[in-house]
């Protein structure tokens, strides 16, 4: 009869919790410590640059506007 897998496999989760503590206490500390006092420059260049400002947001309001303005009325029966 094959194992049970899912939530009631205590015995993996046993041994994944086991590796995950043996692999934190070995190189944890160090991988958890960022070079360059924990900011990623580059992660950070690439999100401001994606991001929008408050003049795109005042342009695509106006935008809207203007749409809904041109949209014909429907006439109701």
């Amino acid at each position: 009869m094959a194992k049970v897998q899912g939530e009631g496999d205590y015995a993996s989760a046993r041994r994944y919790n086991a590796e995950t503590r043996k692999f934190v206490k070995a190189k944890g500390q160090a991988a958890s410590r960022a070079p360059g006092g924990g900011v990623d420059r580059a992660a950070l260049r690439k999100a401001r640059s994606k991001a929008r400002d408050g003049g795109q947001d005042q342009n695509d309001a106006k935008l809207m506007a203007r749409t809904e303005k041109r949209r014909a009325p429907r006439k109701s029966h």
